[in-house]
């Protein structure tokens, strides 16, 4: 299996190995270092003499927020982005649009996102994944990242155990509608997986895991072309929840709401016994309550509908499989007692964030229309 980063280096020295090969492969004058506020330090020290770029520490990965950066970055032959999925993200745009190559400098283990060949931004409050540049290489320092603190490194647990539904999901549709399965990319992703499921947290060996396995499921992404290997049905809940149509802005990281959205479906999912046909709803009067001036796009987003054509006798034929499937997923309490281990949030209320049967009702009713893509949440009906 091919992927464009190289060389990918997670450990001791990998910032003198980013200084190396960027004065082997560029003059600096050419290299502009893409930081936030709270990532500068890191980046003044770690890249001292090379031009940098800041964003305030509150950005959020909208393209329209990015074009000061293209406006700096288009004399420049190379990006080097110092920061953890947001600084990433509008690295990864902005390189992609301007036709230049970015190197990825990771300062914390938050998101599976550094290595991965789509950013996904926020467009007029709308989430969407746009296909993007990854990386040409990536060094990440554990002297840095080991240090982050414990609340983004939660959110990268939170975000890679998220793997347990979005692997699920793919075979799903797999069973369901046929959609291919990479067998090396598959199997790629559950390593990354079981490198966090496997490790003792707290120490700075665990960090140096939890980073190797978010690269690793960047890479997966990349050589899928798409995050398919990466992101389901608990993505779909999280970004819901960040478009703010149906509850009110949230602090609360990406991956803090991915490990939430996690175990709410895990515990669903474990408990399905009957399989019964979801009829997705693409007229607008029914999506505007919820969508609001985000409607029409969530319309373009869903069609063509990709459960066109399925009966309800293809998921009654399909049953033993689909169970089958839901056994190999885990116990929602050995999830719920590794995110414990590590800090991570686990309840609606944590991420700020409505716990109430209604919101839960009504986010497992309009999450699957935020991404075309086929899971068990959009397949079937879950209570």
């Amino acid at each position: 299996m091919k992927t464009a980063t190289s060389p990918v280096m997670i450990g001791d020295g990998a910032a003198r190995a980013a200084r190396k090969y960027i004065s082997q492969n560029f003059a600096e004058k050419s290299v502009l270092a893409v930081c936030d506020t709270n990532t500068e330090p890191i980046a003044k020290e770690a890249f001292d003499g090379i031009e940098r770029f800041a964003f305030p520490g509150d950005v959020i990965a909208d393209p329209e927020l990015a074009s000061p950066l293209s406006e700096r970055a288009a004399a420049k032959k190379c990006l080097i982005a110092v920061g953890s999925g947001t600084v990433h993200d509008l690295v990864r745009h902005t390189a992609h649009e301007l036709g230049i190559p970015f190197i990825s400098f990771p300062t914390a283990p938050s998101v599976d996102g550094f290595a991965s060949s789509v950013a996904a931004m926020t467009v007029s409050g709308q989430k969407v994944t746009f296909p993007s540049s990854p990386p040409v290489a990536l060094f990440a320092e554990p002297e840095i990242f080991a240090h982050a603190p414990a609340n983004l490194s939660a959110a990268g647990v939170g975000d890679m155990l998220g793997k347990y539904i979005s692997l699920f999901d793919w075979r799903v549709a797999n069973i369901v509608i046929g959609e291919r399965i990479d067998g090396q990319i598959y199997a790629l992703e559950q390593s990354a997986l079981e490198k966090v499921a496997k490790a003792e947290p707290g120490s700075r060996e665990f960090a140096v895991r939890l980073m190797g396995a978010l690269v690793t499921s960047g890479l997966a992404m990349q050589a899928a072309g798409n995050s398919r290997p990466a992101s389901g049905s608990e993505h779909h809940l999280s970004h819901l929840w960040e478009m703010h149509c149906i509850n009110e802005p949230t602090a609360a990281l990406h991956g803090e709401k991915v490990g939430v959205a996690t175990l709410l479906l895990l515990n669903r999912y474990r408990s399905l016994e009957k399989f019964i046909l979801r009829k997705n709803r693409y007229e607008r009067e029914y999506l505007l309550p919820a969508f609001g001036k985000l409607t029409d796009g969530i319309i373009r987003e869903n069609l063509p509908d990709p459960l066109s054509g399925l009966s309800q006798k293809t998921l009654d034929d399909k049953k033993g499989e689909l169970q089958n499937a839901i056994s190999l997923l885990p116990e929602p309490d050995f999830v719920r007692g590794l995110m414990a281990s590590c800090g991570c949030k686990m309840t609606l209320a944590s991420v700020g964030l409505p716990d109430t049967p209604e919101f839960v009702s009504k986010s497992l009713e309009f999450a699957p229309y935020v991404r075309r893509r086929v899971t068990m949440l959009k397949l079937c009906h879950i209570g």
